[in-house]
C-alpha cells in the first residue's frame, strides 16, 4: 500500500494559498487538532463508549465459574413414619463448558473495544471532513470578496477615464454588470461559508467556528500505519464463536451435580437426624447436544466467510483511495503552480488598462482568469485533503 505524506507533498499548494491576500477573522481561528478533541469530548460520546464497555464486562461476570446451586426440600410419609430432606445441589462443570463460554465473552468484549475504536476513527474523519469544508468555504468567500474589490476599483478607473473622454461609457456599464454579478456570487459565497461551517460547529459545539482558509493544505495526520478496527472486531467475534463451539461440544458430555444436606426421620416415638450426600449425572438422552454444536459451527463458518469478504472489500477500498489521493494531490499541486501566472496576468492587465493600452474586456478577462484559478486551487486542494482523510480512514490510521 503506497503511503501518502500530505504535510510535505502539499508544500507548493500551501505556499500558493498563503501568497493570496486572505484576511483572517478577528475571532481566534480553530485548529484541526482542537476541533477533533472538542468533538471527542462532547457530551454522550464517552458515556456511550463506557456503557458499552460496562455491558461487555458484566457479560463476563454473568458467566461465573459455577452455576447457581439448587435448594431442595422434600417430605415422605408412610406407615406413621415421616422423613424430611433439606439439601443443596451444586452442578460441577468438570468439562470446562463455562470456562469456554467465559472466554467467548472476553473475546466479545475485545470486539466491543475494537468497535468503539472504529467509531472514534469515523467521528475523527467526519470532523476532519467538516473542518476542510469550512476552510474551503472561507477561502472561496475571500476570493469572491477580493474579486468584488477589484471590480469596484475597475469601475472607479473606467468612470474616471470616461469622464476624461479617454474611453467609452460602455466600459463603465460593462464593469458594472460584471460587478453586480460578482456581488451576487459574493452573497451566495457568504451563505455557503456559514453553511459549510455549520456541520463543524455542530460536531464541536463551537458556535460560528473560524477556520483559516490555508488549513486545508495541512491536514493533521500520523506517520504510523493504522489498523482496521472493524476487521479486528470481526476477528475477535470469530474467536468468540470458536469458544462457543467448544462449549457446545463439552455440553454433550454428562454433567455432574453434588448434593449435601440433612435428613430428619420421625416414627411417632422418636426423632433422628443425619447427613445426606447425593451424586447426580445428567443423561443426554432426549437432547444429545448435536444440534447445538451444528448451530455454533454454522455461526462460526458464517463469521469466517464474512471476514473473508470484508478483507477483500477493505483491500479494494484501500487501493482505490490510495490512487485517488495520489491523483488528487498531483492535481492540486499542478493547479497551484498555475495560479501565480494568473495573478500576475491580472496585475499586468490592470496596469495596461490604466495606461489605455487595452480595453475593459481584456481587463475583466484577466480578473476572471485569476479568480477562476484561485477557485480551482481551492476546489482541488479540498479534494486532495479530503482524499487524504479518506485514505487515513481506509487504513485505520488515527489523526494522532
Amino acid at each position: 500500500m503506497p503511503k501518502l505524506w500530505m504535510r510535505s507533498a502539499s508544500l507548493t499548494l500551501y505556499l500558493a494559498l498563503c501568497a493570496a491576500p486572505l484576511t483572517v477573522a478577528a475571532q481566534e481561528t480553530l485548529g484541526e487538532d482542537t476541533a477533533i478533541q472538542r468533538a471527542l469530548a462532547r457530551e454522550g460520546i464517552a458515556a456511550r463508549d463506557e456503557a458499552d464497555r460496562m455491558a461487555s464486562a458484566a457479560e463476563i461476570e454473568v458467566i461465573g465459574p459455577l452455576d447457581n446451586p439448587d435448594v431442595e426440600l422434600s417430605r415422605e410419609s408412610a406407615g406413621g413414619e415421616s422423613e424430611w430432606h433439606l439439601g443443596v445441589v451444586q452442578p460441577i462443570d468438570l468439562n470446562g463448558r463455562r470456562d469456554a463460554l467465559r472466554e467467548a465473552a472476553r473475546a466479545e468484549a475485545q470486539a466491543t473495544d475494537a468497535e468503539i475504536e472504529r467509531r472514534r476513527q469515523l467521528l475523527v474523519a467526519e470532523v476532519r471532513g467538516s473542518y476542510l469544508q469550512c476552510a474551503a468555504a472561507s477561502a472561496e468567500l475571500e476570493i469572491w470578496d477580493r474579486y468584488v474589490d477589484q471590480l469596484s476599483d475597475a469601475e472607479r478607473v473606467s468612470s474616471a477615464r470616461a469622464e476624461a473622454g479617454d474611453t467609452a461609457v460602455y466600459d463603465v456599464r460593462r464593469v458594472r454588470v460584471e460587478q453586480r454579478s460578482a456581488e451576487a456570487q459574493l452573497a451566495r459565497a457568504r451563505g455557503e461559508s456559514i453553511a459549510g461551517c455549520a456541520s463543524l460547529g455542530a460536531l464541536t459545539g463551537i458556535e460560528n467556528p473560524q477556520v483559516e482558509p490555508a488549513a486545508m493544505t495541512r491536514p493533521a495526520s500520523s506517520s504510523e500505519t493504522g489498523e482496521r478496527a472493524d476487521l479486528l472486531a470481526q476477528e475477535r467475534r470469530i474467536l468468540a464463536a470458536s469458544q462457543r463451539v467448544s462449549a457446545a461440544e463439552r455440553g454433550r458430555l454428562p454433567q455432574i451435580a453434588v448434593g449435601a444436606g440433612i435428613k430428619r426421620v420421625d416414627d411417632g416415638l422418636d426423632t433422628a437426624y443425619g447427613p445426606v450426600v447425593s451424586l447426580g449425572v445428567t443423561l443426554p438422552i432426549w437432547n444429545g447436544g448435536g444440534a447445538a454444536v451444528r448451530r455454533e459451527e454454522a455461526r462460526l463458518a458464517a463469521l469466517e466467510t464474512e471476514l473473508l469478504i470484508s478483507r477483500r472489500r477493505v483491500a479494494a477500498e484501500q487501493a482505490a483511495v490510495a490512487a485517488r489521493a495520489s491523483a488528487a494531490r498531483e492535481a492540486a499541486v499542478t493547479a497551484a503552480r498555475a495560479r501565480g501566472d494568473a495573478e500576475r496576468l491580472g496585475t499586468i492587465a490592470e496596469t495596461a488598462y490604466r495606461a489605455g493600452e487595452i480595453g475593459v474586456v481584456e481587463l475583466l478577462d484577466a480578473y476572471e482568469a485569476a479568480r477562476d484559478a484561485d477557485l480551482s486551487v481551492i476546489a482541488l486542494a479540498l479534494d486532495a485533503a479530503q482524499a487524504a482523510v479518506d485514505y487515513d480512514l481506509a487504513i485505520g490510521r488515527t489523526y494522532q
